[in-house]
């Protein structure tokens, strides 16, 4: 189970590179030093349907971000760093650097939340204050730390040991505890949380979105279990979105009733959908094989809409005043629709 979480981070890391696929975040008011003034157009593209978008920051292979407070925080695995730039672009600051694969990250209470996935060894959760500085353990010794997401009360991650496990500490400190376990041929991917409910997109032979709450309640599957590999989790008022991660035309976007029940197939025939953003009725999803950015009104039956083009490899991505992603070597800020 180990070897197959190490082998499939580093297959993403090497597919961003190549334009290939296969790996939420947070806001409050708080606000690190303000980065200078600048940006520019994305690289080699036109922002599409958005009407243009601008680079940012250089990256090094993002891997997540969150827009909080006027500011863009991402981890660059690349680089071992946590960095953060401003909405409206300049020179980007890293608030810790040495890590060794920084992988997820949320906002919260002036502090940035981040887990740490490499490639080899074992990971764990971190965090480091929004002005930057040394960062502090949160727990050691997680393996398959791909997902984090907070209430602002507890902070909550995903761990692999032989399932899916996940823990929760509160957020002013203390000692971490086992929340949920699901056993199984299953692999966290990421970690969504709204209201009391937590989602995790998993991959393996038993693969399914997981649903539990915060408040330990047994985690299940929303569905049945299979090999698909499920790439992340976008949560809706009724109903919740996942990504299918998978070539053209088995890869695609599909929704389930938020307490389980059967998936129904929002988009079909994709090639290697990754990570979600929905802003109301409007769902945006990352190609990095394609260099594409899609949105698809869900309240309808059309097919997605190509919404940003010209990109290297985005991955990561949020929604705020505008569409934010992390290409493989940049922040973009794209304007909404």
């Amino acid at each position: 189970m180990r070897f197959a979480l190490l082998f499939g981070l580093a297959c993403t890391l090497a597919c961003l590179a190549e334009k290939n696929p296969p790996l939420l975040g947070d806001s409050d008011s708080s606000a690190p030093p303000a980065p200078g003034s600048g940006g520019g157009p994305i690289p080699g593209g036109d922002g599409g349907a958005s009407d243009g978008g601008t680079t940012l920051a250089a990256a090094s292979s993002p891997l997540d971000l969150a827009v909080a407070g006027g500011f863009v925080y991402y981890t660059n695995f690349g680089e071992g760093t946590v960095s953060v730039v401003s909405t409206s672009g300049g020179s980007a600051s890293d608030l810790a650097t040495g890590l060794d694969g920084p992988t997820a990250l949320v906002v919260t209470g002036g502090t940035v939340y981040f887990t740490l996935a490499p490639t080899a060894g074992t990971g764990g959760v971190s965090s480091v204050p929004i002005t930057g500085g040394s960062p502090a353990s949160v727990q050691t010794n997680v393996t398959g730390a791909a997902g984090i997401a907070t209430d602002g009360v507890n902070l909550y991650w995903t761990n692999d040991s032989g399932g899916v496990l996940i823990e929760q500490v509160a957020v002013g400190g203390g000692t971490p505890k086992q929340l949920q376990s699901f056993g199984g041929d299953v692999l966290p991917t990421r970690l969504a949380l709204s209201g009391s409910d937590l989602y995790v997109p998993t991959s393996g032979t038993q693969a399914a979105v997981l649903w539990g709450t915060t408040s330990g309640a047994s985690i299940q599957p929303l569905d049945t279990q299979s090999t698909y590999t499920y790439a992340d989790v976008a949560v809706g008022d009724t109903v919740v979105y996942a990504s299918i991660d998978d070539v053209a035309p088995a890869g695609a976007i599909v929704s389930f009733p938020r307490h389980g029940g059967v998936a129904t197939t929002v988009a079909p025939g994709l090639n290697h959908p990754q990570r979600l953003a929905l802003d109301g009725s409007n769902l945006y999803f990352t190609d990095p094989a394609g260099g594409n950015v899609w949105v698809k009104n869900v309240t309808t039956s059309d097919a997605p809409v190509l919404f940003a083009s010209g990109l290297n490899a985005p991955l990561p991505i949020a929604v705020a005043d505008a569409v934010y992603v992390g290409d493989v070597d940049a922040i973009v800020r794209i304007p909404k629709l």
